[in-house]
């Protein structure tokens, strides 16, 4: 079955292997789903199988041998689709809700065209299913790096078990160039759950430009952290002034490293925000480090949206 086969846009679509870290996935999506008022897609995808293709008794015998498995495996993930489509249909009855089964190719590959369409494409951090090649840790991570539209990678916890990160959209905001479409997207997110958006931005000085020189006391970083505050704060207004909105605000600027400083605040965020590469990407493809610990630390769920040329 190709993508051609089954519908993707303005629906939401998520992929699973049958773990139950994809099963939290795929209520984590249907309940987007449902609030959004959207179809949902859930997706199962089984690699290819290669095998050697000379003849004789012994490559006749593998061949069989191949046959036997893929079968097993086919039964497999229709049992594991099945059952996915039980846990959503017995929380979200009333849900537009399609299952599919594709055959003979790359999960992330699938994922990845399916992005081009869909409204958002959702995945677990990690799985471990019947095939561990479609385990979702190698998946997700090329998903977020090569997707067209947004993906959210939900952590096996799916949600903030703490009550006071609920309503809390965190975005990390690198500048006004990269940051733009992160910033919005994130806006967007706070109106939908009539939360709150808190944007962060940070920065560290590296000491090893300065070799020589007298160590920086701290208080010297206040300057240059008060300029970002105001800098931040001004984008983050015109923003919200554009779409004329009310929506609560919050900016903080800290010194460290992004990606930590992220994961540290997704516990006390329902979801969190980035741009999937960071100024230094190379040409659009490769995650950046800072989405990439993001993803794969932080607490609750992660929206990544990528970086689009001007």
């Amino acid at each position: 079955m190709s993508t051609d086969s089954y519908r993707t846009a303005g629906r939401i679509v998520v992929g699973i292997d049958g773990s139950a870290q994809s099963h939290v996935a795929a209520r984590w999506a249907a309940r987007r789903a449902q609030t959004t008022g959207v179809g949902l897609t859930v997706l199962l995808v089984t690699p290819p199988l290669r095998v050697p293709g000379r003849g004789g008794s012994v490559f006749a015998a593998m061949r069989q041998g191949v046959d036997e498995f893929t079968r097993q495996v086919t039964e497999a993930a229709r049992k594991n689709l099945a059952e996915a489509e039980a846990v959503v249909r017995e929380e979200f009855g009333e849900l537009d809700l399609e299952t599919v089964m594709v055959d003979d190719s790359e999960p992330a590959l699938e994922l990845v065209r399916a992005s081009e369409q869909a409204e958002l494409v959702v995945v677990g951090t990690r799985g471990l299913g019947a095939a561990r090649a479609m385990a979702m840790g190698s998946v997700s991570a090329h998903l977020v790096a090569q997707a067209r539209g947004p993906v959210v990678v939900v952590p096996e916890t799916g949600i903030a078990e703490d009550d006071r990160a609920r309503g809390t959209v965190v975005v990390g905001i690198e500048d006004a160039t990269q940051s733009t479409e992160t910033l919005r997207a994130a806006l967007a997110e706070a109106r939908r759950i009539d939360g709150t958006l808190l944007a962060i931005h940070t920065w560290e000085y590296d000491p090893a430009l300065s070799a020589g020189l007298p160590a920086l006391d701290t208080s010297m970083y206040q300057p240059m952290t008060k300029a970002f505050d105001e800098d931040l704060r001004e984008m983050v207004a015109r923003e919200v002034s554009r779409t004329g909105d009310d929506v609560a605000v919050e900016t903080r600027v800290s010194v460290g490293r992004p990606g930590e400083v992220l994961v540290h605040a997704s516990h006390e965020a329902e979801l969190v925000v980035v741009g999937s590469r960071g100024a230094n990407g190379l040409a659009g493809v490769l995650l950046g480090s800072t989405a990439r610990q993001v993803v794969r630390q932080s607490i609750c769920p992660v929206m990544v949206l990528p970086h689009r040329k001007h």
